[in-house]
C-alpha cells in the first residue's frame, strides 16, 4: 500500500486540475488510503513542497514593480506594461501548481470520512492545514489572475469557466475560516508528538493574518467598508495577542533572526522553509523573486567592497540598479536606521577610477546578508552566492501596517497613527507628525510599507490595493483607463495551458483585446 500511496501523492502534481490538463482519480481509488495519521501527514508534506511557488513563484507582477532606477532589458517591458512582453507561452505564468494544491487539499477534505486510527483532534489539525493551504492558493490566484475557476471537487472532470475575482476571494475566505480551529504556533505538534517549529506550518495567527489580507484585498477591490472592518478585526486578533505571541524584533534581530540564517523569531508569522539543499536542487528554476536577488551585488556575488562598488558603475552593464539618491528619497529621514541596515554603506561606498577613488552613486541592498555559496559555481557564468534564510511571506511589521491602513480607511485616525508609530519606533524615528487627513495618512502608511518591506514581494499588491498604479508604476500602467483596470489590466494574462480540454475558459478581457 505504501508504494501505491507514493504514486498517489506525486503523479497528480504534474496536472491536478482536470479541467485544465488531466483527469483526476475516482474516489474509489482512495478507499485504501488515510488509514493512519502518518498518511495524512505525507499528503500534507506534498502540499507544503508546493507552497514556495504559491508564495514566491515567478510572476510578471514582480517585474512590474521593481523598485529601482535601471532594470535589465529582459524585464523592462514588464515594468512598462509592454504588451509584447506578455505574448507567447514563455512570458506568461501558469496557475497549475496553485490548482494542484487546491486539488490535493480537496482530496483530504473530501475523504475525511475514510480516516482511520486518527483521533478527532488530530484529524481536525490536518484538515485545518489543508483548508489554510486551499485558502492561500485561492487568495493568490485572485491577487494574480483576478477572475478564475472555482473547482467543484477533486473528482469533477467537467469543463469549468471563470468566476469573478470577488467570488474567488469569498471562496478563499470560507476556506480560511474553516481553519480557525488550528492552535497557536507554540502548540503545533506533528504526528510523532514532537513540536513543530517551522513557521511554514499554519497556526491560528497565520490563519487570522490570511483572513486580514483577504478582507483587505476585497476592500480594495470593492471599496466596501465592511471588508475593512473585518480586516481590522482579524489583524487585531493577532496584534492583540489572541492568536499567539508575536513581537517585533530589534533592528539587529530583524536582520539576523527574521531575514537571516537564524530562522527563528517571534516577528515571523508565515515563512517558507529554505536551506542550501533547496537551492542546489532547484537552481535551474531559481527565480529573481527570491530574497535579495534583484539589486544583487552585496553580498551575493562578492564581499570585496571595491568589486561591489565597481560592479554596477559601468553604464553599459546589465544589472538592475537603484541610486543612492532614490534610496534617500524613499527613506527621507536621515536618522532612519533602515538606511544603514537595509543598505550597504549607503552614500559612502567608493570604487577605483582613473581619477582615483570615487563615491558610487548606486546603492546595494543589504537586508539579506547571510550567504550560501552555490555548489555549482559556474551555472550563471560566475560564482553564485544566495541568501541563507527562510523566505518570509508575512511578518508582524507587515500586519501592523496593514491594520494601520485599515484603520485609516475606517477613520480610526489615532489608532492608525499608533500602529504606524510602532514600526517607526523600531526604525529609530520619532512619532509621525505629518498630515492625518484620511488620504494623506493612507498614503503615508503605504510609503512606510514601501520602506519597511522593501524587496519582500508586497509592493505591487500594495500599489494595486490602494489604486496607486498610475503614480508608482511606469509606462503603460500610467495611461490605463478605469475600463482597462475593470477588464483585468492589473492581473496576469491567463496561460495557454488553462484552455486545454476546457471549452469554457476565457482570457481576461484586457489581454484578449491585446492579442
Amino acid at each position: 500500500m505504501k508504494k501505491i500511496l507514493i504514486l498517489f501523492l506525486f503523479i497528480p502534481l504534474f496536472a491536478c486540475d482536470d479541467w485544465l490538463e488531466v483527469e483526476p482519480e475516482d474516489s474509489v481509488t482512495f478507499v485504501n488510503y488515510f488509514k493512519s495519521e502518518s498518511e495524512l501527514e505525507a499528503l500534507y508534506n506534498v502540499v507544503q513542497s508546493k507552497m514556495k511557488y504559491i508564495c514566491f513563484g515567478k510572476q510578471p507582477y514582480f517585474y512590474s514593480s521593481i523598485d529601482a532606477d535601471d532594470v535589465q532589458a529582459d524585464v523592462d517591458g514588464y515594468r512598462k506594461l509592454d504588451v509584447s512582453k506578455y505574448t507567447g507561452t514563455s512570458n506568461t505564468q501558469s496557475w497549475t501548481t496553485y490548482y494542484g494544491v487546491i486539488y490535493l487539499a480537496n482530496v483530504m477534505i473530501e475523504n475525511a470520512h475514510r480516516f482511520e486510527n486518527v483521533s478527532e483532534e488530530r484529524a481536525a489539525f490536518w484538515l485545518g492545514q489543508m483548508h489554510f493551504a486551499k485558502a492561500l492558493a485561492y487568495f493568490r490566484v485572485a491577487q494574480i489572475w483576478g477572475d478564475a475557476p472555482i473547482t467543484k471537487n477533486s473528482e469533477s472532470i467537467e469543463p469549468i469557466g471563470k468566476s469573478p475575482a470577488l467570488e474567488v476571494l469569498q471562496e478563499a475566505l470560507r476556506e480560511a475560516q474553516s481553519a480557525l480551529n488550528l492552535p497557536t504556533h507554540d502548540k503545533l505538534v506533528g504526528t510523532s508528538g514532537a513540536a513543530i517549529t517551522t513557521k511554514q506550518c499554519a497556526s491560528l495567527g497565520t490563519v487570522n493574518t490570511l483572513l486580514a489580507n483577504i478582507c483587505a484585498w476585497m476592500g480594495g477591490l470593492t471599496g466596501e467598508r465592511q471588508y475593512w472592518v473585518d480586516a481590522e478585526k482579524y489583524a487585531s486578533e493577532v496584534l492583540d495577542g489572541k492568536a499567539g505571541v508575536y513581537e517585533l524584533e530589534s533592528m539587529t534581530g530583524l536582520i539576523e533572526n527574521v531575514l537571516g540564517k537564524n530562522r527563528k523569531s517571534d516577528e515571523i508569522i508565515y515563512a517558507i522553509s529554505n536551506n542550501a539543499l533547496d537551492y542546489d536542487r532547484n537552481f535551474q528554476s531559481f527565480s529573481k523573486e527570491a530574497p535579495g536577488h534583484f539589486l544583487i551585488s552585496y553580498p551575493y556575488l562578492t564581499q570585496d567592497r571595491s568589486e561591489i562598488a565597481s560592479m554596477v558603475n559601468n553604464s553599459n552593464n546589465t544589472y538592475t540598479r537603484i541610486r543612492v539618491s532614490t534610496v534617500e528619497r524613499i527613506y527621507p529621514e536621515e536618522n532612519d536606521l533602515r538606511r544603514q541596515e537595509f543598505w550597504y554603506e549607503l552614500g559612502t561606498l567608493t570604487y577605483s577610477t582613473s581619477n582615483g577613488e570615487e563615491v558610487t552613486p548606486f546603492a546595494h541592498i543589504a537586508k539579506w546578508r547571510d550567504m550560501i555559496r552555490q555548489m555549482k559555481e559556474d551555472i550563471a557564468g560566475m560564482p553564485v552566492i544566495l541568501a541563507d534564510c527562510d523566505w518570509v511571506f508575512w511578518r508582524l511589521a507587515d500586519l501592523i501596517l496593514l491594520r494601520a491602513e485599515c484603520r485609516a480607511r475606517l477613520d480610526m485616525t489615532d489608532e492608525a497613527v499608533s500602529d504606524l508609530n510602532r514600526v517607526r519606533e523600531r526604525a529609530g524615528l520619532s512619532e509621525y507628525a505629518g498630515s492625518t487627513s484620511k488620504e494623506d495618512l493612507r498614503k503615508e502608511i503605504f510609503l512606510e510599507r514601501r520602506r519597511e518591506l522593501f524587496g519582500e514581494g508586497q509592493y505591487y499588491f500594495d500599489i494595486v490595493r490602494n489604486g496607486y498604479f498610475r503614480e508608482f508604476l511606469l509606462g503603460g500602467f500610467q495611461t490605463l483607463t478605469d475600463e482597462d483596470v475593470k477588464n483585468g489590466a492589473l492581473y496576469t494574462k491567463v496561460h495557454s495551458n488553462a484552455f486545454n480540454k476546457n471549452t469554457l475558459m476565457t482570457q481576461n478581457i484586457y489581454w484578449q483585446w491585446q492579442e
